[in-house]
């Protein structure tokens, strides 16, 4: 409530606290409705995974995948990446590692880890790379194939792998990760099921203490003893449990993460390829995927499967962390612009995934610093009071941590990501988080906003800003 003001002026702030109130119950609803739509999807998947845990095994529906992995300067943990991608349980695939300019030993310890020799595979340039040295095939395993090229950043470097890839079905994958022996049982389950089906996504949790030493070492999933992976962990609850969950049955899920999609090869190939101009490649494939099938008048499906099928290793400093949100933000400011067409262009993803994204997400930064600046002006200059101040944020932190318990028990009732003995720790950090850590993520979101407005140049690129060309019409 407003004091110490009077007409118009009390209007004006009166006003935007009504504004500012809508927007909160907005984003809000927003996590309701998705965590709800996750909790009525769930007992599907749960019976399937209880009746057949590991599904079928070498199956003859079973289609081929090619698993393509860029490696830049990933000399720490590539061998343990391959070692789980080469242990799948499935019966036709091959695992494509993509030296992308390495300036480390990833290169040599893959050679001598997996006996590389060189491989004269005829390289079909059916999307332009930068240069590729030399082709590799694994004396041990000749499902491994190895490509070293020039330096041409993650998207160019999973084109490189779409021309050497064999099979109909292409996962795109991270090198800092470590797969479930299961993954591509799970995830191809969809294409079986449904013809339509062009993209599927998987669960992905945080695994940064608990990625085997070895190959063969037992793989117990086990919450990050630190505090800030502990902090990403939750994150990762809420966005692929509680909301890409909810997204996929309404055909809307806005974006298949890079650390672990399965695609179509033939429409990653009619696309173009991945885009080599934007920061990251993950937001802007999936979403002009959405918009060239809907240009087309193509029947389609985007699925996900809530499966953990990957654990990735997510930064433990908070300059690591930094640079980490502020190219997230980047990146989803850049498929903004390009894919603004498909704001209210029909569907739930127009009407639903689309102004989430650009209200609560894209443009969320800009509206926190806004209402922050505000109440520590109106506080400073008595047009505010504390007590109104201190009940909106007690109501804001409440409904924020009952989110995150919710993300949490869907986890514990289905798939357990984590152990059961983790989940104190977990709403141990559901509480904290909210004290530092998500203003930290927002100031380095609001940073990837201005960064991007001002196309800050990175890695050498300067990549699409504001004013850049949208994708075709639908």
């Amino acid at each position: 409530m407003s004091t110490g003001l009077h007409y118009p002026w009390d209007l004006v702030v009166l006003v935007i606290e009504v504004c500012l109130f809508v927007y909160f119950l907005f984003v809000n609803g927003y996590y309701v409705f998705t965590a709800v739509l996750a909790l009525l999807n769930l007992p599907l998947f749960m019976r399937l995974h209880r009746v057949d845990p590991l599904r079928r095994s070498y199956s003859s529906l079973d289609t081929p995948v090619s698993m393509i992995v860029p490696a830049h300067n990933e000399e720490e943990v590539i061998v343990k990446t391959v070692r789980s991608l080469l242990a799948m349980e499935y019966p036709t695939f091959e695992v494509i590692v993509v030296n992308d300019g390495s300036e480390d030993t990833t290169l040599e310890k893959l050679g001598k880890e997996f006996s590389l020799e060189p491989y004269p595979e005829a390289y079909r340039v059916s999307i332009p790379t930068e240069e590729v040295r030399e082709i590799y095939r694994s004396a041990q395993f000749p499902e491994l194939i190895v490509i070293d090229k020039v330096n041409g950043g993650k998207a160019d470097a999973l084109n490189a792998g779409l021309n050497v890839a064999r099979y109909p079905l292409v996962l795109s994958g991270d090198a800092d990760s470590y797969y479930h022996s299961s993954t591509l049982q799970w995830m191809t389950e969809p294409f079986q099921k449904d013809g339509r089906t062009m993209v599927v996504g998987g669960a992905i949790a945080v695994g940064n203490d608990c990625i085997p030493e070895s190959f063969g070492d037992p793989f117990n999933p086990s919450l990050p003893k630190n505090m800030l992976p502990r902090f990403q962990a939750l994150e990762y609850l809420r966005a692929f449990l509680s909301n890409r969950l909810g997204w996929a049955p309404l055909n809307a899920l806005g974006i298949v993460s890079g650390a672990c999609g399965l695609w179509r090869k033939d429409l990653l190939v009619e696309a173009g390829g991945y885009r080599r101009d934007t920061v990251w490649e993950d937001m802007e494939m999936t979403l002009r995927a959405h918009h060239m099938m809907r240009r087309k008048g193509r029947v389609y499906r985007v699925s996900f499967t809530p499966y953990p099928v990957c654990w990735t290793m997510v930064p433990n400093t908070l300059s690591q962390l930094y640079t980490q949100r502020v190219l997230w933000h980047r990146h989803l400011s850049e498929c903004m612009s390009i894919h603004r067409r498909l704001l209210f262009g029909g569907g739930a993803l127009g009407w639903m995934t689309l102004p989430y994204l650009v209200f609560f997400e894209w443009l969320a930064p800009l509206v926190v610093a806004f209402g922050i600046t505000f109440g520590i002006i109106g506080i400073v200059f008595g047009f505010l009071d504390w007590y109104s101040q201190l009940i909106l944020l007690g109501l804001v932190l409440t409904l924020a941590i009952l989110i995150s318990f919710v993300a949490i028990l869907l986890d514990e009732i289905s798939f357990t990501a984590y152990r059961l003995r983790d989940i104190w720790n977990l709403f141990l950090a559901a509480f904290l988080e909210n004290f530092g850590y998500r203003q930290f993520v927002t100031f380095a979101s609001l940073m990837g906003f201005i960064n991007w407005a001002m196309r800050t140049p990175h890695r050498g690129r300067r990549p699409p800003g504001i004013f850049v060309k949208p994708y075709p019409k639908t």
